[in-house]
């Protein structure tokens, strides 16, 4: 199915903008869990799942999907740190949760469990919530057990 259909189907296209690198469109409370079903049963592939912090203290995230050959990036924003688990749906949802669960300590919900994955099991989930709070000369990939060491001996 292609992309503008799809934006229809969503009631989004009148703010949905067409740009050289797909279709991108913000949708604030997106049910997700909905979104991942109808393009589950249109047979629209599921690319990927990016997250960033807002300047709001939240964090947006894009759900990125190849309509026949066209990218829809969708995106939404999330405040409250946790949101719909859709990997049940979409299983290569699976790795980018987990892993913006270990960068940004969100909490996907209605997944049974949510096993580490760039980090160490016990660690703490938030490496680059943590690291930022410490400056930006600290690489996280480096110094992420350093960090979270001297945040507990201050505490």
């Amino acid at each position: 199915m292609d992309a503008e259909s799809i934006l229809h189907m969503l009631d989004v296209e009148s703010a949905a903008e067409h740009r050289t690198d797909g279709w991108w469109v913000d949708v604030p409370d997106l049910d997700v869990r909905g979104l991942a079903t109808l393009m589950r049963t249109r047979e629209v592939r599921f690319v990927t799942l990016t997250g960033t912090p807002d300047t709001a203290g939240g964090y947006r995230l894009i759900y990125h999907w190849d309509a026949d050959g066209a990218l829809l990036n969708i995106a939404t924003t999330v405040s409250a740190g946790c949101i719909a688990s859709i990997a049940d749906i979409w299983p290569a949802a699976d790795w980018v949760e987990r892993e913006l669960r270990d960068y940004y300590a969100l909490v996907f919900e209605g997944r049974a469990e949510t096993p580490t994955l760039m980090l160490l099991e016990g660690d703490e989930p938030g490496l680059f919530s943590r690291t930022s709070a410490a400056g930006r000369e600290i690489d996280p990939a480096v110094t992420a057990r350093d960090a979270a060491e001297a945040e507990r001996k201050e505490s």
